[in-house]
């Protein structure tokens, strides 16, 4: 029997039979996986948001009590500054005051007036918002009707020095407050920052905010409409006294109600359907359908252009049955994310614990919104598995007949060729990379095994590479220290990431051997480009550096000087290189130090602030003949921190192609700034990572932190 009639048996008997019970089976186990991959993401999904939910609303709840509390104490801030002036002695010569009027006319109006997107009015002819001009180094003076300056003159001195107190207050957070004001029982009104265009009917004693602060005796909050920009916004006001404890007037703050909601970050698939709400519950309330008052909502449809009228109280109806689990929450002071049933449609509730009747945060997600994902998974695996099925039996049945020509047409041809190849395939694996294979049939197998042969050259070339890259990067990596030292009165840490298997970056701790006390001299470099090139010019570079640091250890310039001049003359001209060099003396707390056109450095200080220094000089192996200067020490304070890096961090992209940019590193430095040196590094590397995404990393990184203890 010949080789084509065997082949053709053998193809019928074991492919064409097990392929078809085969393509039977794969169909009913692919639709099975199919239906349970949808199920199971659908779990996932609902878990995944229970989580996060229950982790956004822990943070929100967070930072509704530090604005709570900031507003408050703000408040109280303010009321004391005031009620400390009203018992003073009139000042003998009090500050100008400018009017309401004042404002309108150019000759008497404050010389600083600005417009803003954050202050404006309704014009009451066209129906838009127009930008309102105010003064942020001036107060405003309102009178109310039938009130005269020479009957009020006491007061107004009094008040002609509150622009500061106004002021101060006011830069604590200036994106929370809106307006901050004073009334007194006289009639007179002070208002900051400050404005004119007051309605002439305008009574700040008849206002809400007023009578109720004067009634209850203490701090009260309101949902009104603002008289200047007609949105509803949040005032809490107190009431204030003279020398005597009697009553003079009262004191207020006005928040915009969408600044709460600006640390609310929503995940952006979310946002456009989920509800934002801070709310108030009212146990005792006579009517159950006025227990929980939505105090603000990121949907507030109670907008008015009309001051006067009060702003409507909005509440959430939590009689039906589906709420009962979240209304035994709030009594019990509970926080909980709940699957209820909401406007006819499933969503998670995840609302924050109730601490009597402080308010609270809820937020409202369609349940739809969070498993779409998992519908549109499961339309996609149907059409991939039905595709996948129909190309799948496709394929067998040209397999099957292409099998069955080749087995009666080439199958000798092909067969022996095959099998050379396999052999020599098999002697490749094993290492041999001499081996070659003869095959003459003029035709893409001979291609092939032309192609097979030119392999054992590349192969080896490419291991003989591969094992060179291996031995530079451990040989690199032994030139980097492996840990910080251990130094008093500091804390350090240092990494860095290569891009490549080899890189140009370069950090250093170097023990100064003739230093008393002992001192550390530090480093951080970025040679141009990446890779082979840079190794050897960064390896270059610290080995010039180490055998000058024992001559020029306390002459910094000097020592930049002559790195310069050696690397000028044992480099090409492209490659040049930024560097650090600072002499820390822990017992002196203080870092002297020169730079390359190694910027920018970022020096956080205790207080809060971060400071960017720049460099004193230009960049190593350019110029033979530049000079560096040395920078002023840094003496540090406990807490504060220094983060030396390479232009890797803040020039990492996403995959949109933006920056991280020096803004974030700031930011993330302030965020980090109560960690250790090591968790520090470690959370920007982190940071980096998740900000950077798919997109690969396309310079070399080096972070080193110095942190005084």
């Amino acid at each position: 029997m010949k080789f084509r009639t065997k082949l053709l048996i053998l193809l019928l008997t074991t492919a064409l039979v097990p392929l078809s019970i085969s393509f039977i089976s794969q169909r009913a186990s692919m639709i099975h996986f199919g239906n349970k991959l949808a199920n199971d993401t659908r779990s996932l999904l609902n878990d995944s948001a229970t989580n996060l939910l229950h982790a956004l609303i822990d943070e929100y709840s967070r930072i509704l009590r530090r604005d709570q509390a900031l507003a408050l104490l703000t408040l109280q801030s303010q009321a004391q500054a005031i009620e400390s002036k009203l018992s003073a002695i009139p000042p003998e010569h009090p500050k100008p005051i400018f009017f309401s009027d004042d404002y309108t006319s150019p000759q008497k109006q404050p010389k600083d007036l600005i417009t803003s997107h954050k202050y404006q009015r309704r014009n009451t002819k066209t129906g838009k918002m127009e930008a309102i001009p105010v003064s942020y180094s001036e107060q405003v003076i309102y009178l109310t009707q039938g009130v005269k300056p020479e009957d009020v003159t006491i007061d107004l001195n009094r008040l002609s020095t509150l622009t500061e107190v106004y002021k101060t207050l006011h830069n604590i957070q200036p994106d929370l407050f809106l307006w901050q004001y004073t009334t007194l029982r006289s009639g007179v009104h002070s208002s900051y920052p400050g404005k004119g265009s007051y309605p002439k009917d305008y009574d700040p004693r008849k206002r809400q905010w007023y009578r109720d602060a004067v009634f209850m005796g203490k701090p009260t909050r309101h949902t009104l409409t603002d008289l200047s920009t007609g949105a509803p916004i949040l005032t809490i006001s107190k009431p204030i006294y003279d020398g005597d404890g009697m009553l003079a007037g009262v004191t207020a703050l006005d928040i915009d109600y969408r600044q709460f909601f600006t640390d609310w970050n929503i995940p952006a698939e979310w946002a456009d359907d989920a509800e934002s709400m801070i709310l108030i519950y009212h146990e005792d309330a006579p009517d159950p359908m006025q227990q929980l008052e939505i105090l603000l909502s990121n949907r507030n449809q109670n907008n008015s252009s009309d001051w006067r009228k009060p702003v409507k109280h909005n509440y959430l109806d939590i009689t039906s049955q589906e709420l009962a689990d979240f209304q035994q929450d709030l009594i019990n002071g509970k926080s909980a994310v709940r699957k209820i049933r909401y406007k006819g449609h499933e969503a998670l509730w995840a609302y924050g614990s109730r601490n009597y009747d402080e308010p609270f945060p809820l937020v409202i997600v369609p349940y739809q919104q969070i498993i779409s994902k998992a519908a549109r998974a499961e339309e996609y695996v149907n059409q991939q598995l039905s595709l996948g099925l129909k190309i799948s039996a496709g394929l067998t049945i040209i397999v099957v007949i292409a099998a069955i020509l080749l087995a009666f047409i080439r199958s000798r041809k092909v067969t022996q060729p095959i099998m050379q190849l396999s052999t020599a395939a098999n002697q490749l694996c094993e290492g041999d990379f001499t081996t070659r294979v003869e095959i003459h049939t003029n035709d893409e197998l001979e291609e092939l095994g032309n192609i097979f042969n030119s392999m054992g050259v590349s192969l080896r070339e490419r291991e003989q590479m591969k094992h060179s890259l291996a031995l530079a990067k451990e040989i690199q990596q032994q030139l980097l220290p492996a840990a910080a030292p251990t130094v008093p009165n500091f804390d350090l840490a240092a990494q860095n990431l290569y891009c490549d298997e080899t890189g140009g970056d370069y950090f250093d701790f170097i023990p100064l051997k003739n230093s008393e006390p002992q001192c550390y001299g530090i480093a951080v470099g970025d040679v141009s480009g990446h890779g082979i090139g840079s190794a050897l010019v960064m390896a270059t570079a610290r080995g010039a550096l180490h055998s000058l640091v024992d001559h020029y250890e306390s002459q910094l310039e000097l020592l930049a000087n002559n790195l310069n001049s050696q690397l000028c003359r044992g480099t090409v001209t492209a490659d040049f290189m930024t560097l650090f060099y600072g002499v820390l003396n822990p017992l002196e707390m203080s870092l002297s130090w020169i730079s390359a056109g190694h910027a920018p450095l970022f020096f956080y200080q205790a207080n809060g602030n971060v400071k960017e220094l720049g460099s004193s000089g230009v960049p190593l192996g350019i110029i033979e003949e530049a000079t560096y200067d040395i920078e002023t020490s840094i003496i540090f304070a406990p807490g504060d921190i220094l983060l030396i890096g390479t232009d890797g961090i803040w020039e990492t992209r996403n995959m949109d192609g933006e920056m991280f940019g020096t803004e974030r590193v700031t930011k993330l430095l302030i965020d980090l700034a109560h960690l250790s040196a090591e968790d520090i590094s470690r959370q920007f590397q982190k940071e980096l990572d998740q900000f950077r995404g798919e997109h690969p990393r396309d310079d070399d990184i080096t972070l080193m932190i110095v942190k005084a203890c």
